[in-house]
């Protein structure tokens, strides 16, 4: 499947850059959208210490059918700290980043689980940016039900 879908944080909407797999373009970017929202709750669940992050970036690299009407989309996504706290219970894609050169920045991957009536956080791992030394990341298998 060659397709990718991008994340522009600009106008924190999905865009579908190139396609060709028996999906629609909508119903693609629809999953993409839940798939990060999913993926960035699970992040900030577990990597978030005082902020929010928010995204970035964010691609999804790999579509893999599991089951009827079920998908695999394998995500990576870049996430920065914002100025909400982790207990606000703000939608971190409405948050400011925080300002400063010395503010957290991740890159993640992830791997969710998608059919109509479910979003599952599969896996998820975070590290620093730029960074591939294992020592900075962490992977996190979860088994996050949302919808």
């Amino acid at each position: 499947m060659g397709f990718l879908v991008c994340y522009n944080n600009m106008t924190m909407k999905t865009k579908l850059l190139t396609f060709s797999a028996p999906l629609q373009n909508s119903e693609l970017e629809s999953m993409a959208t839940r798939g990060l929202e999913a993926a960035l709750a699970e992040v900030n669940s577990v990597y978030a210490i005082n902020h929010l992050y928010r995204v970035t970036r964010g691609s999804v690299t790999r579509v893999i059918p599991v089951g009827l009407n079920t998908v695999d989309l394998m995500m990576t996504f870049g996430i920065k700290e914002t100025e909400c706290g982790k207990a606000s219970g703000s939608d971190p894609q409405t948050c400011a980043f925080r300002p400063g050169f010395f503010v957290n920045t991740l890159s993640c991957s992830s791997r969710v689980r998608i059919s109509a009536t479910s979003t599952q956080v599969v896996s998820a791992r975070c590290g620093r940016d730029g960074s591939s030394s294992s020592e900075s990341s962490e992977e996190v298998r979860t088994q996050t039900e949302v919808g």
